[in-house]
């Protein structure tokens, strides 16, 4: 399997995001048709067979973790508080 770029893989979380919040809120056939093919893209991408998988597999292909601001970083490097780290 190719491993899409990270850039890619955010604009495909984006895109299916954004589909998923458009059908929910005005649901048509267009924006349902938008989603799936969201959906698919993500997954196809991911290697994935459904979607939660599919996002799973972004997740940790982009190493999901949240950046610490160097603003927020103590003096020897360590990031101040706990809450600014997930596993």
């Amino acid at each position: 399997m190719l491993t899409p770029s990270p850039q890619d893989l955010r604009a495909a979380l984006a895109r299916y995001a954004d589909a998923r919040i458009e059908d929910a809120r005005r649901s048509t056939a267009a924006t349902a048709r938008a989603a799936e093919d969201a959906a698919y893209t993500l997954c196809v991408m991911t290697g994935s067979r459904a979607v939660p998988q599919a996002l799973h597999v972004a997740d940790t292909m982009l190493g999901m973790r949240t950046t610490v601001s160097p603003a927020l970083r103590r003096p020897g490097g360590a990031p101040r508080g706990d809450s600014l780290q997930t596993a």
